[in-house]
């Protein structure tokens, strides 16, 4: 195909932060094949731990620039237009730079995508990445039933609909009231180098950085935890967003219950950063967790920790498909999960290969780590089993490629059932 002949393919996600979504359009933009695909981004904010990620050809549109709230902002809010000036701001981008395809990606950027090709008709993919009842619960201003109708609406009008999952795919189909062929699964590209690989060698430099910086802020956790040692603490790791949905809350009871009534030697780093920050610092601070607990931020990559740790816990109240479970499990380590209505329970292979312990429930977590801690040749069997199963399901180079067929076919330059 000549570079002339390509379509175009914007991107449109709220910002670059540093959550699954952001990632998932990060790792497609960097694997898109050029000489097939012109791929461009829009943002509602300009904003984001991996914004300096997106890749250097890749032209970035946005509604506000990431400067501080102006005057026009309040403004438009104030007069509660924010959402419609949006739209007709989207829809010049489409008209301008002639866009073929709209791939859109987490609930609020659906309803952007929607609006703005509703101004300017662009084929439009659709993913929904999370369950989609308690986001909409949570952005609705007003009436939650006028909030569905128009949510259910830009579903449908989208060309496809991708669920990175097949409990979520079920949930979007049951909930909106959408055709069972409307709604695809599509599985999330496990993060690599470009290739498919990710190398070793790509994550040894930044293992000693994190270690310190980890270290600063807490120099019990620079005690190595690889299991050598019999007086290593035996370390934890979990990732996500700081937020009531991944029940980091619910982690820290399991922390409490083991450290102060069990007197476990144990330790965990939380990588993430959110608006429930002060409210978890506030517990580990409350029960004496200081020494046992770091929250470690935002870190682009966590994986070199992950090596060091004996244990991955998940701990959401729901999910799509958890890009931090994936690649912890992509990383050959133990790993336990609360049974989402979607994601793990497929991820682990119904608990085949981790385990899974019910949603909101800090002392079925307890009593998983202590097992974890106690039978530590059992779980790493089961990570065995679990490594080979995720490479071959959320296999990157696959994924790809099923998806620039898909794109090519919604731009209409080729025919066929993908």
């Amino acid at each position: 195909m000549s570079t002339k002949s390509r379509p175009r393919i914007l991107f449109v996600i709220g910002t670059m932060g540093g959550g699954g979504a952001e990632r998932q359009v990060i790792e497609i933009l960097k694997r898109l094949d050029r000489s097939r695909f012109e791929p461009f981004l829009y943002l509602a904010m300009k904003q984001g731990e991996l914004l300096d990620e997106v890749p250097a050809d890749v032209p970035i549109f946005a509604f506000w620039n990431g400067t501080p709230e102006s005057i026009g902002r309040k403004f438009l809010r104030l007069i509660k237009l924010t959402r419609l000036v949006r739209y007709v701001h989207l829809a010049r981008v489409l008209h301008q730079h002639r866009i073929n395809v709209v791939y859109d990606r987490t609930y609020l950027a659906t309803l952007d995508a929607a609006g703005g090709c509703f101004l300017r008709p662009t084929p439009r993919i659709s993913c929904c990445v999370v369950d989609p009842q308690p986001e909409l619960e949570l952005h609705a201003r007003r009436s939650k039933r006028l909030a569905w109708w128009f949510a259910r609406r830009a579903y449908r009008t989208a060309k496809i609909v991708l669920a990175n999952s097949e409990g979520l795919r079920k949930s979007v189909i049951n909930y909106f009231q959408l055709s069972p062929e409307h709604v695809q699964v599509f599985y999330n590209l496990l993060p690599g180098n470009g290739d498919g690989e990710t190398r070793p060698d790509e994550l040894t430099p930044t293992l000693d950085d994190q270690s310190t910086r980890i270290a600063s802020e807490n120099p019990v956790l620079a005690e190595p935890s690889t299991g050598s040692s019999s007086n290593a603490p035996f370390l934890i790791v979990t990732a996500g967003r700081l937020h009531p949905q991944k029940g980091q809350r619910f982690l820290l009871e399991a922390m409490h219950e083991l450290v102060h009534q069990q007197g476990r030697s144990i330790k965990l780093i939380v990588f993430g950063k959110g608006e429930s920050e002060a409210e978890l610092r506030a517990f580990i601070r409350d029960h004496e967790l200081e020494n046992h607990v770091t929250l470690a931020g935002f870190v682009s990559d966590p994986r070199p920790t992950y090596r060091q740790a004996n244990l991955f816990v998940l701990p959401s109240l729901y999910e799509g498909m958890p890009n931090a479970l994936i690649e912890a499990v992509a990383m050959g380590i133990p790993v336990l999960s609360t049974d989402c209505p979607s994601g793990p329970r497929e991820i682990l292979d119904g608990g085949h290969c981790g385990r899974l312990v019910p949603t909101g429930d800090s002392h079925a977590l307890a009593a998983a780590i202590a097992d974890a801690q106690d039978h530590p040749e059992e779980w790493q069997d089961r990570a065995v089993v679990a490594e080979k199963r995720v490479k071959e399901l959320f296999d990157p180079v696959i994924g790809i490629r099923r998806l620039e067929t898909l794109l090519e076919q919604i731009a209409g330059r080729v025919s066929g059932d993908w």
